[in-house]
């Protein structure tokens, strides 16, 4: 399953999003709501403006990816 799941996101866009929001993203969101909610910081706003920028960021990482690495490699093959 996750073999599968590794090469349908080496040869897709939608791959590579899905990669770098598994990756990237929900990590990055865990991470810094963690950190807010220690500091005594979190709001409900906050804390999907963090959800919403890691999701985006994630979305723009996995574009540029396919667009800059992927794609040039796939068409050298």
């Amino acid at each position: 399953m996750l073999r599968r799941f590794l090469i349908w996101s080496s040869t897709s866009m939608t791959g590579h999003v899905a990669l770098f929001q598994f990756t990237f993203a929900i990590p990055f969101a865990v991470l810094f709501i963690g950190l807010n909610y220690a500091e005594g910081t979190l709001t409900i706003g906050w804390a999907a403006w963090i959800a919403a920028v890691s999701a985006a960021c994630g979305i723009i990482g996995g574009i540029v990816v396919w667009v800059a690495i992927t794609m040039p490699r796939i068409k050298r093959r």
